[in-house]
């Protein structure tokens, strides 16, 4: 299968910190997989997404992406928007930066995300009038316009209610049925469980599964819940 995204041995140490961040990291990323990155806090999730997205650089190892950089959807935990600009012309921007279209084309893509994600009534209003909720869709509207090859979003689900995450999950499996793919870190792990194809859990820094969602989520009492089994394999009785 051709890969989409490869780590290899990723470490990464900071400074005054005794524990590695992340201790020889290795991941591959094909075409079509919708990869679940479950972990506690501090397991390293998005230490390791910021690195596979270009935002920090590992003290040792690799990333090789066979994709160009415009069809990679990035969107990270902390709020990276650009504040003064409307909702529009941030999702405008991701668009842009992928798609070259005309102005009138443009402006249907554009409505047909908002819509999406339900942002018509805050288009004209700025990022930093928005509430968290409303923010995170404007994050995740500009990550997937022009509907890149590779998306990589971390907690995108923070802030949304039911509806806003279904919609978020849905968007994912239709473009994975077009053979895009994404690496997603969330806490929801009951929704999520039926939407991934692949789980890849941490802890402390060290990547302790990578599996198809089906076999992970036989490690725990639920199996439609990947946070049962998570706790299985930290607790030492399903170790991978």
């Amino acid at each position: 299968m051709p890969r989409l995204l490869r780590a290899v041995d990723i470490t990464k140490i900071y400074p005054k910190k005794v524990d590695p961040a992340l201790t020889r990291s290795c991941l591959s990323i094909g075409p079509g997989e919708i990869v679940a990155l479950v972990g506690h806090n501090g397991a390293g999730k998005s230490t390791l997404l910021d690195i596979l997205g270009g935002l920090s650089r590992p003290s040792s190892g690799r990333v090789d992406i066979s994709v160009p950089s415009r069809e990679i959807g990035w969107c990270p935990q902390r709020e990276i928007v650009d504040w003064s600009l409307t909702v529009e012309q941030n999702i405008a921007l991701g668009l842009e930066l992928r798609q070259k279209t005309r102005r009138a084309e443009r402006s249907q893509l554009l409505a047909s995300i908002a819509e999406t994600m339900g942002l018509i009534p805050f288009l004209r209003r700025t990022a930093e009038t928005l509430s968290g909720g409303e923010l995170r869709r404007t994050q995740i509207a500009r990550a997937i316009a022009g509907e890149p090859t590779l998306l990589l979003l971390d907690e995108p689900t923070t802030g949304l209610d039911p509806a806003g995450i279904d919609v978020v999950f849905d968007h994912l499996e239709r473009r994975r049925q077009g053979g895009a793919s994404a690496v997603i870190s969330t806490h929801e792990t009951s929704r999520f469980a039926a939407y991934c194809t692949r789980v890849i859990a941490m802890d402390t820094g060290v990547i302790v599964a990578d599996e198809p969602a089906g076999a992970f989520a036989k490690r725990g009492d639920d199996p439609d819940d990947l946070w049962s089994a998570y706790d299985a394999i930290r607790r030492g009785g399903a170790a991978a």
